[in-house]
């Protein structure tokens, strides 16, 4: 009995990923950041991560979250995760949990089990707790948002677009673990959606779904005191993860900012953690608080507070923004230097494109030595923008990296058909943005298959007047900087070509 046991430990343990059905797929490295897709239901999306990020998973829970804790206390959070009294967290998301810990001791004979993944996915809910936060806990979050839509995006069309400060402290632990997590469920009443954090994360910090609903969680600050044992609350994070993986939380045939606020709100008793949460949602919206709202979260009465345009909140036009202090919350309206920076940034707030939203956000909003991660997300037009801190420099002075959402939604190939000249679906070229534009653009595209990789640009004739890219690429998703200074107005074309597949679009260039 004891040998079998041991042969069914070392199966398990040393199967290469292929033989283990691995559920995932690492699509990336490049620029700090390493995105994974993974897919099927949730405890074979929680194995697949475990096993193909255990690494980076175990130095986040090992050497930064339980150490900030100390073992005793963390072995005091594990026991407060013990009942639902405490933390409720729904089933699934054990079973997830379950799956990253059985992931990692299938690829590395890892000791974690689903207590410590789902502790540290609630570390912000357990350090609020009376008895179970030491001084060193301090995590040093801040972060802050700004979205603007409608009569403030006229060159975007009033399209919305959301722009994200994660502000934490600068820990190799933390930035050399940065991940993307591209969840593509297998159930039925659930959607993809994209989680942007660290490895080990099965829970929501930053992330956006296919119906271009984003959500990100930012500290709340002020004297709320510590939240009290035994009062059921579910952790921050997971509900703001139900709200963008179901596909339609609130069941009312939408998907908008009200699928946030109800999530929030199934929790009457508040949440441990103070916390605001900035959510946006295409501009196609019939309200402004459905494409743009901010939820401030306590345990203490008044529990939930909400603010959209309505709110005199001193940012003017279609636009709102937060940071870290209470402005809903009693009517606090709380300024601080940096939300009077961004008021005065911002001005009349009726010329808040794509670009200028970012640079608000960068020279007005941003939290000194202190940006891990800076995110933009424009729903409508497939868009997220995103950089991290590396190589010895913030987020903000870094330069972004553009992400086309289709290519990161599209079937990974290992789990569908193939078009019939055998080339998997994953191939993508997107569409050129700005467009029209002058005299830069960028052009997203992806590769499912490593190999030479070419992007021309045509004129109406058919010459080639140029060729942005034309060299050997790893699989994955990609962007390129086309500047057309040297070309007239007019129509063009630009075509992919690697291997077999051939795409071809059109640009317009006006000057």
């Amino acid at each position: 009995m004891k040998r079998l046991l041991f042969v069914l430990v070392f199966i398990s343990t040393f199967l290469p990923a292929q033989m283990l059905n691995i559920k995932g797929k690492i699509i990336s490295t490049a620029n700090n950041i390493t995105v994974l897709k993974v897919w099927g239901n949730h405890y074979e999306r929680g194995f697949a991560q475990g096993y193909l990020l255990q690494d980076k998973i175990d130095s986040i829970y090992r050497n930064y979250i339980t150490a900030k804790f100390g073992t005793a206390l963390w072995q005091n959070a594990r026991d407060v995760m013990r009942s639902d009294a405490n933390f409720r967290i729904d089933q699934v998301f054990i079973n997830e949990a379950k799956g990253i810990a059985d992931g990692m001791r299938a690829a590395a004979n890892h000791s974690y089990d689903s207590l410590d993944v789902m502790a540290a996915n609630s570390f912000l809910d357990l350090a609020s707790y009376g008895g179970i936060s030491p001084p060193r806990s301090d995590f040093n979050l801040g972060c802050s948002c700004l979205m603007s839509w409608g009569n403030a995006t006229p060159g975007l069309g009033g399209k919305s677009v959301i722009t994200r400060h994660l502000d934490w402290e600068i820990d190799p632990r933390l930035y050399q673990n940065q991940v993307m997590v591209v969840h593509l469920p297998a159930e039925a009443d659930e959607q993809p959606w994209i989680m942007i954090g660290f490895a080990g994360q099965i829970s929501v910090l930053s992330g956006t779904n296919k119906s271009g609903v984003s959500a990100f969680q930012h500290v709340l600050r002020g004297n709320f005191g510590r939240s009290d044992l035994g009062m059921h609350y579910e952790p921050i994070w997971f509900s703001i993860r139900k709200a963008l993986e179901k596909k339609d939380f609130n069941n009312d045939g939408k998907n908008n900012t009200n699928d946030v606020r109800d999530a929030l709100l199934a929790n009457p008793q508040g949440y441990s953690a103070p916390c605001i949460i900035t959510s946006s949602a295409p501009s196609t919206q019939n309200a402004d608080s459905l494409i743009a709202l901010v939820s401030e979260v306590t345990h203490v009465a008044p529990t939930h507070s909400f603010r959209s345009t309505s709110f005199a909140d001193g940012i003017p036009g279609s636009n709102l923004y937060a940071a870290n202090n209470a402005i809903g919350t009693s009517d606090s309206v709380w300024f601080r230097d940096r939300y009077s920076s961004v008021m005065l940034a911002i001005g009349a707030g009726d010329n808040l494109d794509s670009l200028k939203n970012w640079e608000v956000m960068r020279d007005s909003s941003r939290v000194v030595g202190n940006n891990i991660q800076f995110i933009q997300v424009i729903p409508e037009l497939k868009l997220l923008k995103m950089s991290v801190y590396s190589n010895g420099l913030v987020a903000y002075l870094n330069t972004p990296v553009w992400f086309n959402l289709d290519s990161l939604f599209s079937t990974p190939a290992a789990v569908q058909d193939k078009h019939s000249n055998g080339l998997s679906r994953d191939y993508f070229l997107g569409q050129n943005y700005p467009n029209p534009f002058n005299p830069v653009t960028v052009i997203s595209y992806a590769v499912s298959v490593p190999g030479k990789v070419s992007i021309r640009i045509f004129d109406l004739l058919g010459n080639e007047v140029a060729t942005p890219v034309n060299t050997y690429k790893q699989t994955g998703s990609y962007t390129v900087s086309f500047d057309a200074s040297g070309l007239a107005s007019g129509t063009y074309f630009y075509s992919m070509m690697s291997g077999g597949y051939i795409s071809t679009r059109k640009m317009l260039v006006v000057k």
